[in-house]
């Protein structure tokens, strides 16, 4: 089965956008964008009244992986495939975990994984009918050994009367 914690590698194949703690006090967070292997630093300006994106030179992902707050998905906008809480200065000793969302799990299941963890939903043996069969099977091999059992005790009683 799939891990919780999102690695480095996981980040850079489904991630396209990543949140980072904030360095300083304020309300900015860094925000990069993932494209391919490389991750650039994305920032918004606006000049002359219009909304200028601004990228810087590509990051290593290593140097930067201990402070990501958040990734979202490259699928679908806006979804949130894993997070981290708390990563401020009391924590540092002790690094918290990139864990993935529900949403994360789901995104990081392929072929393999996937056919094993549905197998058991399909699987011909846990079909309703068959199920169903089994347990009418279960119900006549009990009731035949009780029909076994009176019968031997019938003729035990009249083997003692004898």
């Amino acid at each position: 089965m799939p891990t919780t914690i999102m690695t480095p590698e996981e980040v850079l194949k489904y991630g396209k956008r990543v949140i980072l703690f904030q360095n300083k006090k304020g309300r900015k967070k860094r925000e990069f964008v993932i494209e391919g292997d490389r991750i650039f630093q994305q920032t918004i300006e606006y000049i002359e009244g219009r909304k200028h994106l601004i990228q810087t030179n590509p990051v290593e992902l290593a140097d930067i992986y201990n402070e990501i707050e958040r990734v979202y998905s490259q699928k679908n906008k806006g979804v949130l495939l894993a997070r981290r809480s708390g990563n401020y200065k009391r924590n540092q000793a002790r690094l918290l975990p990139l864990r993935k969302t529900g949403k994360g799990m789901g995104e990081t299941l392929q072929g393999a994984q996937l056919a094993k963890a549905a197998y058991p939903l399909i699987c011909e043996e846990n079909q309703p009918d068959v199920v169903k069969r089994r347990a009418q099977q279960r119900i006549k091999n009990v009731k035949r050994e009780k029909e076994d059992n009176e019968r031997l005790r019938q003729e035990k009683k009249q083997l003692q009367q004898t």
